[in-house]
């Protein structure tokens, strides 16, 4: 497989097949009330699958805004509507040990199943192997299908039972560079 160029992806607006347009962009501290927004709009069981907790806490929107870009990566999937946006989706990167990084993706339930997941994981897997990592691992506390299918769709996939929960681990695809 091969995985389409983040910036292509981040340059452009793309249309769901429900038609409705979206922009991805990384997240910035001034995006804290559309995060807060967004997460208070998630079902808890959604907010569980993707944190470990059914309620919103004012700590993720300040993770998913405030973070070291060395280290974290954080894109949202904004809807365009009239001039304005909204978060319809999130996902994020951390770069561990040498070859691995942590992703995970949370869509608002409405727009779940629409492609908004599989722009996001694409975006985050391709930034992650752009700074290093050969591998990606979503942990999840409890069986997530529509994480795993996402997880598959990056590359060949191990799912694992941790003290955590499950977890998959995907290979990335390499990537052959040409000599100069």
């Amino acid at each position: 497989m091969r995985l389409t160029d983040p910036g292509a992806l981040l340059s452009s607006a793309h249309v769901l097949d429900s038609g409705l347009p979206v922009r991805l962009r990384l997240t910035r501290p001034s995006d804290g009330r559309y995060l807060d927004q967004f997460l208070r709009e998630v079902s808890g069981e959604s907010l569980e699958g993707r944190f470990g907790h059914a309620e919103p806490a004012r700590e993720e929107a300040r993770e998913l805004t405030f973070y070291d870009p060395r280290q974290r990566l954080v894109i949202a999937a904004a809807a365009l509507d009239g001039g304005s946006e909204s978060f319809i989706g999130v996902a994020d990167v951390t770069l561990l040990e040498t070859g691995l990084a942590e992703i995970g993706v949370l869509v608002a339930d409405r727009h779940q199943a629409s492609g908004v997941g599989r722009l996001l994981s694409e975006c985050i897997a391709h930034m992650a192997r752009d700074r290093g990592a050969s591998h990606v691992r979503a942990t999840m506390p409890r069986a997530n299908p529509p994480m795993l299918s996402l997880m598959e769709r990056l590359g060949p996939t191990v799912k694992t039972v941790e003290r955590e929960g499950t977890a998959a681990y995907t290979r990335l695809p390499v990537v052959r560079r040409r000599a100069a």
